[in-house]
Formats: structure tokens, C-alpha cells, sequence
């Protein structure tokens, strides 16, 4: 390491190591994806027809609401709350958004709507028929215009998504605030927002699919995070940190529930590097994983996503084990930052990410 770090020191950066958890093996199923981390390690899974808690090595099954036999959870806070949505069959007028806390499911008091993000206030964001809502001490509130999507809020409140007009946005104090495009691109989708108010997602032509990942501050506006490779036909950005770290994935490959591994990274946007997190993998830690999405990180920079794994799809988690010099990316790109798998939230995501789209 000391020679590499010698003849690298010109064009090399501090990176952490990671070590691999193959949450999906724990599952017992082949079809598994992690779509929420908090601090404290818990995560927030998905196969075909459940949900798991993953909590201290330990797994629970998430029960459906009464009378249902099917779900999907999307986000989890720091108290160990998770949000999801059940239904009885796969009809978009049957969702019932819930709240699972200390081993129960309870119903949400609001029908006919996906709820995607919770924070540790116990603030809910989503869509619904009326377009995004604000869910806050048992009411919701519509904070905008039908056909948008809520997807993530941070710890004061302030809110990202999707309007109507296919262009991410930020709302905060009442207020909206349409966040537009990179140059030339005509789509944009945020899907993420830290405490310091830096927003991620992606901006393209079209939409996710020939998208790049962006992050975006009110200093600065949008900036490109770029592609892992020159080849590469898309990136999106899925989830930050408030070290301002940036999780998602980059590739060729339109299936991006691949369980093959082809044509997919994900990646790891960290001191204005984007990197390949296959290649930060301690040595003897991989259990044969491709690493495809990542689509969380938390505030100790573990990281949780989805990867191929002997012809299967696993749900990770990647945990940090140390710091070393990594060769930096050779790309030569500018660095500054899903059909519908799971049909319960195929209704809102399919208009927002084109024919390709589906559930972080």
C-alpha cells in the first residue's frame, strides 16, 4: 500500500474500504433491495412480495396491514421508523400507506397514496391522487399540483420530488421552487435532501434513462456529478448524506433491477471524486458481489443498495473499514454529483421515470 501510495500520490485520494453484508442471503430469497439506512445501521428491504427490518444482525418480517397479503417500505428514520405501503392486490386505488414502529404496522390516516421518505419528526412525504403531500401529526397537506411526487425531506421539513412539468423541486416555508435542468436536458427528478439543504437526483434529455446525476445547493444550483465511465449512457444520484456524499448508479444497462451485474455500477460521489464502490471493497470481504445500485448512505457513511450475486439480485450493506489512497477515476469527466418491479409503486414512478421505472 505504501507504494502505491508513493507512485499514485499525484492522482490519488483518500477513500474508505468497505466490508460487504449480503443482507438478501439473510432474507432466504433471490430477489431482494435495500432502500433505506439511519444511523444507527437499521435498513429498510424489499423482495417480491415482503419487507424486512434489519436491525443489529438480526431480521424481522414486516407484517401487511390487516385484511392485506402484500407490501413495499420505502424510507426509515432515525427512531427506526419505516414507511411503505400495503395492499390486498397489485390496484393502485388499494394502497394503504403505513407506519411501522416497535414491531407494529399501523395505518396512516390518509388512503390512495405512496408514502416514500419519513425524518425523525415522524414528517411523511409522498404522492397521492391529489398530487405530493405533507404528512405531520396525523394530517396531510398538499404542497403541490397534481401529478407531482414527493420523494425526500430532511429534518427541517424541506421537501424534494417531481412536478408536473417533469423538472425536480424544492419546497420549503410554503414555498416552491422549481430546480430546472443541466443545460440541454429538458427532465429532471430530486430525490434526495440533506440538513444543509443539498438536493440530489438526476437531469436528462428524456428522463432517467439518458440522465446524469446532479447535486444541487442554493449557491451553487445544479451541478453535473458526471458518469463512472466515458461509455457509460446514464447516472442518477439516490441518496446524501450530511457530509454531502452521494450514492447511485451508473451504466448502460436499462434494466436497472439487473440480476446479472451487466452494465451497472453503483457508485460513491465522496471529496468531489465519483468512484466505483467495486472497487473500494476490503480484499476477502466480497461475497461474490457486483455491487449494481447503491440507494442510501448514512451519517457514518455505511451505504446500502442492491447487487448481482450467482444469478441473483441481494440487497447489501456496506460498512466502512478503512481509509487508503485510491487511484483516482480515469474517466475524464468533469466530477462537481428504475419495467416497474414492484407494482405497488409502478403508478407514480412510471410517469415520472419513463418506461424504465421503479422503486429506489
Amino acid at each position: 500500500m505504501t507504494a502505491i501510495s508513493l507512485t499514485a500520490s499525484k492522482s490519488a485520494l483518500a477513500a474508505s474500504l468497505y466490508s460487504v453484508t449480503d443482507l438478501g442471503a439473510l432474507t432466504g430469497q433471490a430477489f431482494t433491495y435495500a432502500t433505506d439506512i439511519n444511523d444507527s445501521g437499521e435498513v429498510a428491504i424489499n423482495s417480491l412480495t415482503s419487507s424486512f427490518f434489519y436491525s443489529n444482525g438480526l431480521l424481522k418480517k414486516i407484517s401487511p396491514l390487516p385484511g392485506d397479503n402484500q407490501l413495499a417500505v420505502t424510507g426509515i428514520n432515525n427512531l427506526g421508523q419505516v414507511v411503505g405501503n400495503s395492499v390486498g392486490r397489485n390496484k393502485f386505488n388499494l394502497n394503504n400507506p403505513f407506519l411501522y414502529s416497535n414491531g407494529i404496522t399501523q395505518p396512516l390516516s390518509i388512503q390512495y397514496a405512496i408514502p416514500y421518505a419519513i425524518n425523525d419528526r415522524t414528517q411523511i412525504v409522498g404522492a397521492g391522487s391529489g398530487g405530493s403531500f405533507l404528512y405531520s401529526d396525523g394530517i396531510a397537506t398538499s404542497i403541490g399540483t397534481p401529478g407531482s411526487v414527493a420523494y425526500g425531506l430532511n429534518n427541517l421539513g424541506q421537501v424534494v420530488g417531481i412536478l408536473s412539468s417533469n423538472t425536480g423541486f424544492l419546497y420549503e416555508n410554503g414555498q416552491t421552487t422549481n430546480l430546472g435542468t443541466l443545460p440541454g436536458d429538458a427532465y429532471s427528478l430530486a430525490n434526495d435532501i440533506n440538513d444543509s439543504g443539498q438536493v440530489i437526483g438526476s437531469s436528462g434529455l428524456t428522463g432517467v434513462d439518458d440522465g446524469r446525476a446532479f447535486l444541487y445547493s442554493s449557491s451553487t444550483g445544479l451541478e453535473n456529478l458526471g458518469r463512472l465511465r466515458p461509455t457509460d449512457l446514464f447516472s442518477a444520484a439516490l441518496g446524501i448524506n450530511n457530509l454531502g456524499q452521494v450514492v447511485g448508479f451508473s451504466g448502460t444497462n436499462h434494466d436497472f433491477y439487473t440480476a446479472d451485474g451487466n452494465g451497472l455500477r453503483a457508485f460513491l460521489y465522496s471529496d468531489n471524486t465519483l468512484y466505483d464502490l467495486n472497487d473500494l471493497i476490503a480484499p476477502g470481504s466480497n461475497p461474490g458481489f457486483t455491487l449494481t445500485a447503491a440507494s442510501a448512505i448514512n451519517n457514518n457513511g455505511q451505504i446500502v443498495g442492491r447487487g448481482a450475486v450467482n444469478g441473483e439480485l441481494h440487497a447489501f450493506l456496506l460498512t466502512p473499514t478503512s481509509s487508503v489512497s485510491v487511484a483516482e477515476p480515469t474517466s475524464g469527466v468533469p466530477i462537481l454529483s428504475f419495467g416497474a418491479i414492484v407494482t405497488l409503486f409502478a403508478a407514480f414512478k412510471r410517469k415520472r421515470h419513463s418506461s424504465s421505472a421503479a422503486i429506489q
